[in-house]
Formats: structure tokens, sequence, C-alpha cells
């Protein structure tokens, strides 16, 4: 029994030791932003968050629409319930870079909040969306490389496999992980950046865009140039956006035009008559 369960925790935290990696950077810039009490309130709630959405699914096809685990994967790493511990785990870390990220995208370089709460929390959204539209692909081609067969879904789908169910049931998780901590940072100052090298969601938005890149070598490793492909089509353009906005915010503002200084009336025959003594 307790050979079990290490030959577990040991499939779980070395097997997959892209979550380990991925965990520790999490824990390392969350305490930093959010300190320890926020950190352990959210990565509880995401993972919780998390093994309930994927359990829910695998049985009742909701919110994620039907599919299920490899069951050969039991006894080689930790489970909960029906799923893998490493995929709601992967909830808190996916969620937590993309929402840091999506405030730096909001904010610029050369501060830390965006204009509007709004914006911090649609951009975060987004990014989370967008990593998954890459990862579920990619993983469920897990047995041509190291991840080894993961998932399964019947099909058909209309994203590369994947049923628009599964990607709709994900915005509305994710939303719910990113407004928490949107919630949770609701009250961090709004201060300058004076090296943007030291931007507080700087690792967070480099790890972020090193998720992508390293999907997409893999994609392209196993044969799966499409995914690829697409993931760069969608990253260029969006990349230029958020340059051009950037530079936006670092010129000065426009102000209004100065007004004309009124013209002098021209005198009138009443003001030039003179006056008789």
């Amino acid at each position: 029994m307790v050979s079990t369960a290490l030959r577990e925790i040991e499939g779980t935290l070395i097997g997959r030791w892209y979550v380990t990696v991925l965990g520790a950077v999490f824990f390392w810039v969350a305490v930093r932003h959010l300190g320890w009490r926020r950190t352990l309130l959210y990565a509880v709630s995401a993972v919780g968050v998390g093994a309930l959405a994927e359990n829910a699914s695998v049985h009742f096809g909701i919110p994620y629409t039907r599919y299920s685990f490899n069951p050969h994967l039991r006894g080689k790493e930790l489970f909960i319930g029906d799923v893998p511990l490493m995929v709601p785990l992967s909830y808190a870390y996916m969620g937590y870079f993309a929402f840091a990220a999506g405030r730096l995208l909001a904010s610029g370089p050369r501060r830390t909040r965006g204009r509007r709460v709004s914006h911090e929390y649609l951009l975060g959204l987004m990014l989370a969306v967008w990593a998954l539209w890459l990862f579920d692909p990619v993983s469920r081609l897990g047995n041509l490389w190291f991840i080894g067969k993961l998932f399964h879904y019947s099909g058909p789908g209309f994203w590369f496999g994947l049923p628009l169910g599964s990607q709709a049931g994900f915005t509305l998780t994710a939303g719910l992980l990113i407004g928490l901590l949107t919630w949770l940072a609701r009250d961090d100052d709004n201060v300058p950046v004076t090296n943007w090298q030291q931007h507080p969601h700087l690792v967070a938005l480099t790890t972020y865009n090193a998720q992508l890149a390293w999907l997409v070598v893999v994609a392209c490793v196993v044969g799966a140039t499409e995914i690829g492909s697409a993931a760069i089509l969608i990253w260029i353009p969006a990349a230029a956006m958020t340059a051009l906005y950037w530079s936006a915010l670092r010129a000065p503002a426009a102000g209004p035009p100065a007004a004309a200084a009124p013209a002098a009336a021209a005198p009138t025959a009443d003001d030039t008559r003179e006056v008789a003594p």
C-alpha cells in the first residue's frame, strides 16, 4: 500500500514534471503578488472547481461534454475521483498566468494596473481560453509524446476533434477563476514601473507565452502542424495589436487645442466720435 502511494506521488510530481515546474513558478510569483493567504485561497478554490468540473464531465457530460481519462493511469499517479490530480492542479497555474498576463497587457509595461478592471478581466479570460484551445488538441495526441494517452473524446468536434461544448464549458470555468482572481486583487495599487524588466507580472506573461511556444513545438514535432500553425497565426496579430496599444500608452496625451485669443473689437462710429465740450 505504501509503495503504491509513493509510486503515485512520484508519477504525479516527477512523471508530470512539467506540472510540477509550472506549480513552482506559480507559487513563486503568486505569493509575491497576492501573499500566502490569498494564494492558498485561490489555489484551493481553483483545484476544487477543476476537480468538480472534470468529474462532472466524466460522469454527466457537464460542463465539458462527456469524455474519459485513461484508466491505466490508476496506480501510476494520484487521482481525485476519476480524474488525474495533475489536471485540476493545472487549473490554478493556467488561470493565474492568464490573469496576470492579461493585467500586464491591459496596463502596459509602465503601470501595474489597467485603466479599467473590466479590461483586465476580459483579457485574462481571453488568454485562459486561448491557452486551452491549444493545450487540449495537443494533449489529445499524448500517445505520440511523453505525456502518454491521457483522455479520449468520442468526437466529432469542430476544433481538431474537440466538441464545441468542451470549449464553451471551459470558458465558463475560466470566467469563474479569473473572476476570483480579479476580486482577490481588486485593491492592488496602480503605481508606475520605472523599469519594465522589473514589472511584477512580467514573469507570468513570459511563462504564459512559454507554454504556448512549447505546445507549438510539440504539435509540430508530432506532426500536428495544423494546430501549431493555427497557434502562430493567432499569436502574430495579437502580439502586433499589443505592441500598438502599448506604444499608444507611452505617447503623451494630446490636450485640447488652445483657445484663440479674442480679437480686439473694431471701434465704432460712436466710440470714435468726439464728445463736445
